[in-house]
């Protein structure tokens, strides 16, 4: 399997009409992860298998009851930030919280980021939302969801 730069190169130095890019197209149409599920059935399968409900996640964001059921039922757009909270507080690991930011159209994290390797770091070791934001206002960052 070709690796995303080579794709990029491909597309950038090959692909010069409609038609090359159909061809283009359908060859890659088989990579990477291209997933029909949206984030909330995503998300709730995610809780379901976790055994945690909305109401788990609400109380451990700090988001507001309405907001936050809005946001995990696919009502209302999630931001990147709270996105990353409502990940970190069902415990999801760092390729389920990628899917997440990929399926709500956030940015995924960086590892260049200062403030994206402190989340990364928090993930990886299984942090409680509280546990990370205690570690990011340490370092002088932005805090995620909203703390009561």
């Amino acid at each position: 399997m070709k690796t995303t730069d080579d794709l990029m190169d491909e597309l950038s130095l090959d692909v010069s009409d409609e038609r090359a890019l159909d061809k283009y197209l359908e060859k890659v149409s088989g990579y990477g992860n291209v997933s029909r599920e949206t984030f909330a059935e995503y998300y709730g399968r995610l809780l379901k298998r976790k055994g945690l409900s909305s109401g788990d996640i609400e109380k451990q964001t700090g988001l507001e009851h309405s907001f936050c059921n809005k946001m995990i039922n696919g009502k209302t757009g999630v931001s990147r930030n709270n996105m990353l909270a409502l990940s970190i507080a069902a415990g999801l690991s760092l390729d389920e919280v990628e899917e997440c930011l990929m399926l709500t159209n956030n940015g995924a994290l960086y590892a260049k980021d200062t403030r994206d390797s402190v989340i990364i770091y928090s993930i990886n070791r299984g942090l409680s939302l509280t546990e990370t934001n205690e570690l990011l206002f340490s370092k002088g960052m932005e805090l995620l969801g909203q703390v009561k």
